[in-house]
């Protein structure tokens, strides 16, 4: 019985290990396609479900940034992720985004709270943009 206990336990955790790992994958790129102003990709990593909602709203937001500012960056980090079941997990993060105007860098620090939802087999983002 403790046998079996142990091999459940261990497999739960490498579910959630991979579950995390998908999911910080899917944060890193959400930074790369701001920082590269891609406005496809960065749409590509919001579940439908948002982008039929408020993410609509989100990727008009994000378009306006990209259009308004020479250069965009954005980094993160101080992650706490933490997976609620096999479909839904959340995240709470620093993210650091830089905008180039007018030969000025200007920077926004803020702590986010997003939500993810396990979409056709990969993790999307479904709230907190």
């Amino acid at each position: 019985m403790r046998l079996l206990l142990l091999v459940a336990a261990l497999i739960l955790s490498s579910c959630t290990d991979s579950n995390k790992g998908d999911i910080i994958e899917l944060l890193n790129a959400r930074d790369a396609s701001i920082s590269q102003r891609d406005i496809n990709q960065y749409s590509s990593l919001l579940s439908k479900h948002y982008l039929n909602g408020l993410g609509a709203e989100k990727i008009s937001e994000m378009s306006n940034i990209f259009s308004r500012f020479e250069k965009v960056e954005m980094t993160s980090r101080d992650r706490e992720l933490r997976i609620l079941d096999n479909q839904q997990a959340i995240c709470e993060q620093t993210y650091i985004l830089r905008v180039l105007a007018d030969g000025e860098w200007r920077e926004i620090v803020q702590r986010e709270q997003l939500t993810f939802e396990f979409e056709d087999n990969r993790w999307k983002i479904n709230g907190g943009l």
